[in-house]
C-alpha cells in the first residue's frame, strides 16, 4: 500500500470524524459507543469522536475569523424581514 492511499484514507477518517462532530453539535444525536463489545474499541473509538470534535472547533474558528463567512441569526433575520413588510405596509 502506497503512502498517498494511507494519507487518502487518514483524510478520509478525518473527514468523517468532524461530519459525526458536526451532527453532534447541529442535532444533539451522538453515536453510542455502549454498543460496542471490546472496551479498547470503545475508547479508541471515543478518542476518534473527540479528535473530530477538536477539529470541527477548529474548522469552525478558523472560518469565522477568515472573512469570508458570517454569522447569521435566522429569528433576527425574520423579525427585521416582517417588521419591514409591515413598515411598508403602513406607509402605502
Amino acid at each position: 500500500m502506497g503512502l498517498g492511499r494511507i494519507f487518502h484514507y487518514s483524510v478520509d477518517l478525518v473527514l468523517v470524524s468532524v461530519i459525526l462532530a458536526g451532527i453532534h453539535r447541529n442535532t444533539g444525536l451522538v453515536f453510542d459507543t455502549s454498543n460496542l463489545s471490546s472496551i479498547d474499541f470503545r475508547r479508541w473509538f471515543g478518542n476518534y469522536l473527540s479528535f473530530g470534535e477538536s477539529c470541527y472547533d477548529k474548522l469552525v474558528s478558523l472560518l469565522k475569523y477568515s472573512g469570508y463567512f458570517k454569522q447569521r441569526n435566522m429569528i433576527v433575520d425574520y423579525l427585521t424581514r416582517e417588521g419591514t413588510k409591515v413598515l411598508d405596509e403602513k406607509k402605502a
